[in-house]
């Protein structure tokens, strides 16, 4: 897979699949899959951006890490990623846009997106003028229409309200996989492994969405595979706070060094909010409780449950 942050002259035909695909969730999938499946004959290609300066949405926030983001395209079948900053092409028109990168740059033959897809200055096109360029130029034109779920459409909106209420299944449903992070892991207070319970801290960049604050039960990717695990998101208010929100995990059954690796782990389940406790004592009292509410979840559940199916299918992802 050939990724760039600019925008290269493709070499051969391409089917393009236009978005921002932020979470690439189920409907960005129906998408990215109608361009795969014009391969061997046409490069499977996705355009899509990045913000940058002053240059976003309302409510935005990262569903997904980059690496992860890569990575799915990648499973996906996708074999040119172009991610140019906004400010790249954002002061094109319509036609400039549709002539110079998806006709010049990109060498478009196929073009799919989804039925809302605005694009040029201002967000001036719509599909309506896409398939009108297409037509002129004898390029196949798809739109996908909107996948719905509970006769609403999958949306990164939608993920993200049921990501900050902690409604982690929901969201993987709509996902098409477990909400994951793979941040390094940074040195944190060591607290947990003097008190006999190791952890790994991975801080959430600003920009990222930051789930519900609380604990889950979770898995985690160490050492080939994956293990149980209980993930705290939060400030660690017991220990005095700190500005910016972190994960912190612990592996029920495995105990390694993993400072500087990008470890992946997955949320399952909501298990309760983050509190502030009166001393360290009652903090990892209440680890303790935890992780034997999450073994005792995973005891029941792994093997049985889509989640766990899932990153069996995933491995290292």
């Amino acid at each position: 897979m050939e990724y760039s942050r600019t925008i290269p002259s493709a070499g051969r035909p391409t089917a393009v699949a236009l978005g921002l695909f932020d979470g690439l969730h189920l409907g960005h999938r129906a998408v990215i899959g109608a361009a795969v499946s014009r391969a061997p004959e046409l490069m499977p290609a996705v355009f899509t951006f990045t913000f940058d300066g002053e240059a976003t949405k309302p409510d935005y926030a990262n569903i997904l890490t980059h690496t992860r983001k890569l990575d799915i395209l990648s499973r996906l079948g996708v074999e040119l990623i172009c991610e140019p900053p906004f400010s790249a092409f954002r002061a094109l028109s319509p036609r400039e846009f549709f002539a110079d990168i998806l006709m010049g740059k990109l060498r478009a033959a196929a073009i799919f997106c989804g039925e809302d897809y605005r694009f040029g200055k201002n967000a001036a096109g719509d599909t309506a003028l896409l398939r009108r360029f297409c037509a002129e130029a004898g390029v196949r034109f798809c739109p996908v229409p909107p996948l719905l779920d509970g006769g609403e459409p999958v949306s990164a909106t939608r993920i993200r309200k049921l990501l900050r209420e902690g409604k982690m299944q929901e969201a993987a449903q709509l996902l098409g996989e477990p909400y994951i992070i793979d941040y390094p892991v940074s040195h944190g207070r060591q607290l947990g492994r003097k008190m006999g319970y190791p952890t790994i801290n991975q801080l959430y960049p600003a920009g990222d969405l930051v789930p519900r604050r609380g604990v889950y039960a979770a898995a985690a990717f160490a050492g080939g595979c994956w293990h149980p695990a209980v993930t705290n998101v939060g400030v660690k208010p017991t220990l005095g706070g700190t500005d910016a929100p972190s994960a912190e995990t612990t592996l029920l059954d495995f105990d390694g060094d993993l400072y500087g690796e990008r470890v992946p782990v997955a949320f399952s389940v909501f298990l309760r909010p983050e509190r502030r406790f009166d001393s360290v004592e009652l903090l990892f009292s209440q680890v303790a409780q935890d992780a034997r509410q999450a073994a005792a979840l995973f005891a029941e559940m792994w093997g049985k449950n889509n989640f766990f199916k899932t990153l069996d299918n995933l491995k290292k992802s």
